[in-house]
């Protein structure tokens, strides 16, 4: 397209799919620290508005730990946007927790080892009853499921073990990361640790809406990479002038404490 239409030469059409639209520009891809209680930018990265956010992070995943060899990324939150298996195995192999959300579009029953498996990642047994949850092997992150009749006390029609301990049947993150992830689908501290996602979130809503990153008209790339990383600077420094603040109101109390034990 000739520059006098589209003056952004580094730009191009993406899809927005919360506003159902096309739009000309960038896509601001943001890495935070979900356990910040500022919802601190990490490493913001600005692309073509054409490539699919799975892309961008994996891209962006491998240049955060080239340009930050030492840290240890312990797991990593994403939406349903990144259900793909090679981004769970990929995150297996430099040992990071992998907490994806199901998209619904690409899920269904599943079977592995000839068990029926639901969209919690929980076997089903041949009478359609989950198995029990009975502990992992946290090494190995291998775990261990047993019968619910063996474990209920009461007698199943269609008995498929003569034991009086039941069947049981064993799921490994490592066979499977999609299916079965370090932390159960379907339980609280999953729940927990995907809820922290939202941190990201407001993280870019400070960036777009508070500090106006969307209202500048950069046309070229230095330009927003310039904007974009100022921003972040500024919410760091935010943060530490909180935490400054925070700490000042605490040793005000301490000293007022301190005082009143002394005058009693």
């Amino acid at each position: 397209m000739p520059s006098k239409v589209f003056r952004d030469p580094d730009a191009d059409f993406g899809w927005d799919s919360s506003c159902e639209k096309y739009y000309y520009g960038r896509n601001l891809f943001m890495i935070s620290a979900s356990e910040s209680p500022y919802d601190l930018p990490i490493y913001p990265r600005l692309y073509r508005a054409s490539k699919h956010d799975s892309v961008l992070w994996v891209n962006t995943f491998h240049e955060l730990l080239h340009w930050y060899p030492n840290w240890k990324i312990g797991e990593s939150i994403l939406d349903s946007a990144f259900e793909a298996y090679p981004i769970y195995e990929m995150l297996e192999r430099y040992d990071v927790s992998a907490i994806i959300d199901l998209n619904p579009r690409r899920s269904k029953q599943f079977t592995y080892n000839k068990m029926d498996i639901n969209l919690d990642g929980v076997p089903v047994c041949p009478i359609g009853c989950e198995m029990l949850d009975w502990g992992i092997d946290k090494k190995r992150y291998r775990r261990k499921w047993r019968c619910p009749a063996a474990v209920g006390g009461w007698q199943c029609p269609h008995p498929c073990s003569d034991s009086s301990y039941g069947r049981t049947f064993y799921t490994s993150t490592k066979n499977n990361p999609r299916l079965f992830p370090r932390v159960k689908r379907d339980s609280k501290e999953r729940r927990k640790r995907f809820a922290l996602r939202t941190g990201v979130e407001r993280c870019i809503k400070r960036q777009k809406v508070d500090c106006k990153l969307e209202g500048s008209n950069g046309r070229s790339s230095r330009h927003w990479n310039i904007r974009t990383y100022i921003i972040a600077m500024c919410q760091h420094v935010d943060a530490w002038v909180k935490e400054t603040e925070k700490n000042q109101y605490k040793d005000k109390e301490l000293h007022r404490k301190v005082k009143s034990i002394l005058f009693i």
